[in-house]
């Protein structure tokens, strides 16, 4: 009886440690008989009601973050606009001042329209709400693709392009989403080149994976900043003038990792090179 009383205390004990929000710990518990078991579930519904508790608060940190980060990276496009406008209001420009400050408002409002329409794609792969469809198609044709969208940027520079790979390779991929990581990488490769540089896309399978390297001969990084450059808003030591935002490899990981890929980074003697492995089955 008093073996069972003492038993039931202990369990009370443990009930209000939980309801107080503190976690259990197994030392805490009944170490035998019937009621131990109990004590074990009862660690067990602690430990998953802790690990709740701070999930939660890792995303409440999180959202804070990125609604300061989202508020410093509008800030400066916001005031230039606000800045011309003001200008445009004056009755003493010529004709050929007004078009350039309208062309500023135009600029500062593509910057913010690009701003916006990242944040939500981040938010949506965040949150999971994205659904990566894949298929075995043709990826050669996504490659082809994401090649035609940065073209025009790379023939102003007169940048060469080269695809290498079978025509004929496939691999399970959404090509939407494919598409949009691998454009972000070439975007980098053209934003941070010399005029006259060179890209090279290459595409392998082997038995585990398919590669996909996009490798430049830009400005690289620096020793150490091959996983910095993942993170959201990191831009490169090296970028002095280029404008960007520091999104796109940071999207990019993560529309590779909901394909159950995963991205590697090597430093050259001169440029990057930056490759996707996705799953070849």
């Amino acid at each position: 009886m008093r073996n069972t009383k003492k038993a039931l205390e202990e369990l009370s004990e443990a009930l209000e440690t939980i309801n107080h929000g503190k976690r259990l710990e197994l030392a805490d518990c009944i170490s035998d008989t019937l009621p131990s078991k109990i004590s074990h579930q009862l660690v067990r519904l602690s430990d998953q009601i802790w690990e709740s508790k701070q999930q939660v608060c890792r995303e409440r940190d999180g959202l804070k973050e990125l609604i300061s980060e989202i508020a410093h990276q509008l800030r400066n496009p916001l005031a230039n606009m606000e800045s011309y406008l003001e200008l445009l209001s004056s009755e003493n420009l010529s004709a050929q001042e007004q078009a350039a400050y309208f062309q500023a408002v135009m600029a500062a409002e593509q910057r913010i329209r690009f701003l916006t329409e990242s944040f939500i794609k981040m938010a949506r792969l965040e949150s999971r709400v994205i659904q990566i469809r894949k298929e075995s198609c043709s990826l050669h044709e996504t490659l082809l693709s994401c090649i035609l969208q940065i073209r025009q940027q790379a023939l102003e520079k007169h940048i060469d392009v080269q695809l290498s790979m079978e025509p004929r390779l496939s691999v399970p991929h959404d090509a939407n989403w494919l598409g949009e990581a691998v454009v972000n990488l070439l975007d980098n490769s053209v934003k941070y080149m010399q005029d006259g540089g060179r890209i090279l896309i290459k595409a392998e399978k082997n038995a585990m994976f398919t590669e996909i390297s996009v490798q430049d001969d830009g400005i690289g990084i620096e020793e150490g900043e091959e996983n910095l450059i993942f993170q959201r808003f990191y831009r490169g030591k090296r970028v002095t003038v280029e404008e960007g935002f520091g999104i796109g490899l940071y999207l990019a990981r993560e529309i590779i990792s909901q394909h159950d890929g995963f991205m590697k980074v090597k430093r050259q003697k001169q440029g990057l090179k930056v490759s996707i492995f996705l799953p070849a089955r």
